[in-house]
């Protein structure tokens, strides 16, 4: 059967690529910058943006609740959410990393903003910016008055929690944290000069095991705004005791996971979560397919949802099948840095031997022989620092940024030494992308 794999893949892709899909900013004028004549702040912020030409559905939808405002219900709950403000639009930022691996999403909805990881800064991009300046500045150019009103760290590896010192630079005040909740050496760091931090000067603290079980003052949902909620999923390998430490020795297994939803769209995150039986001879675990079995009765909240961050940087342990049947997300967005030339796997090097894995991205675009409906890919290697807009009710916007890290590499399909900026060609998507024909052959 292994000799008949790579066949089976070719075809899958191949199907996938001659269904008449694929398109290009040149020609698709349904692609292009949308004209927008209204004065509104959601129509003036897009109006540079590129419609990607996703529709958000009803079926993605998870219902909000609404309450009548009371400043004595527990901090997150609909009558008391993290934020009083309303908002036209919801932004996604993904910011570019500077190596192989690293994590840092930044999300708003009018005044309300989320923090889910924030990378690492032992690095610096190829160009000569440092990758501490660099988030630093989006931090204070995206935060309201230097407040955070939810910090999520989803598991303690340092390509998730580097980059503490950032957010220390640029935020005074933190509302909630929500973290992987058990004693990591390598984290204390983060736990000392971040949580800790920022619960003397008033946060209110939450460890994620407690959130899913609704124990010690978790509530398995929190409402950043009355409209802007995250219902956080259980895993199966959360610690119930801080002290006793991780449950396996893959730590990206312990990952949390969570759903935020704005008005009809959705948006799923998993830090690093992946199904791995063994780890280096040790204990490893399935993440992903705990997490379905243990919330496939829950349907109105794990559903088909309309965007999701891959997991593990779209590594091939990770996004497999048994999640992405029931997310069957239209929008994927990877983050994950160009490594340097010497990195090699695979028989691959440089670019072509890190993430994203080939046997993810093909998951992402076919069940089997079949075309998902997944219909957009972005990584932001390739379309830099990435933004996507919605108002939560009809389209998804998006644009990149010039890159600030080379990046080249070779494999058996060919070799790439090309920079690429997504400001030249605002809807580069993955697969018509040279690293994606030369490092996997899509």
């Amino acid at each position: 059967m292994n000799k008949f794999l790579p066949l089976i893949l070719l075809l899958a892709v191949t199907l996938f690529a001659c269904d008449g899909h694929r398109t290009s900013s040149s020609d698709d004028d349904s692609l292009e910058s949308t004209s927008i004549d209204d004065d509104s702040p959601y129509a003036e912020r897009i109006k540079n943006m590129a419609d990607i030409g996703i529709t958000i559905d009803e079926e993605d939808r998870t219902l909000a609740y609404s309450a009548e405002y009371d400043e004595e219900a527990p901090l997150g709950t609909s009558a008391h959410p993290l934020n009083s403000s309303l908002s036209d639009y919801l932004e996604i930022l993904t910011v570019e990393q500077p190596k192989q691996y690293g994590d840092v999403y930044l999300i708003q909805a009018g005044e309300a903003s989320i923090a889910i990881d924030f990378g690492n800064t032992s690095y610096d991009y190829s160009d000569g910016t440092s990758y501490f300046s660099n988030l630093t500045n989006y931090y204070e150019n995206y935060l309201e008055d230097r407040h955070l009103d939810l910090l999520v760290l989803t598991h303690p590896h340092a390509d998730h929690y580097g980059g503490y010192q950032a957010l220390r630079a640029a935020v005074d005040s933190v509302g909630m944290i929500v973290d992987y909740g058990y004693y990591a050496s390598g984290a204390e760091n983060y736990r000392r000069d971040v949580r800790d931090y920022y619960v003397a000067r008033g946060a209110e603290y939450h460890r994620i095991y407690d959130m899913v079980k609704n124990v010690n003052g978790g509530m398995s949902r929190t409402y950043v705004t009355s409209e802007l909620f995250i219902d956080w999923l259980d895993t199966g390998y959360y610690q119930e005791n801080y002290q006793d430490g991780p449950t396996v020795d893959d730590i990206n297994v312990t990952s949390l996971a969570g759903i935020l939803a704005y008005r009809q769209f959705t948006y799923f995150f998993s830090g690093d979560l992946q199904n791995n039986s063994g780890y280096d001879g040790g204990t490893g675990g399935l993440g992903e397919t705990s997490l379905v079995n243990l919330n496939t009765e829950n349907a109105d909240i794990f559903h088909k949802v309309t965007m999701m961050k891959a997991a593990h940087h779209a590594s091939g342990k990770a996004n497999n099948d048994v999640l992405l049947n029931v997310l069957q997300p239209k929008i994927v967005t990877i983050s994950a840095g160009a490594p340097s030339f010497d990195v090699e796997y695979n028989g691959k090097t440089g670019v072509c031997g890190g993430h994203p894995h080939y046997d993810a991205l093909v998951r992402f675009l076919t069940k089997g022989l079949v075309k998902r409906a997944s219909a957009k890919i972005y990584l932001n290697f390739l379309n830099g620092t990435t933004s996507f807009i919605t108002d939560g009710l009809d389209k998804v916007f998006m644009r990149g940024s010039p890159l600030k890290m080379s990046y080249e590499g070779s494999s058996n399909n060919g070799q790439i030494s090309k920079t690429f900026g997504s400001t030249e060609d605002i809807i580069h998507e993955l697969r018509e992308s040279e690293w994606s024909s030369a490092c996997h052959g899509l």
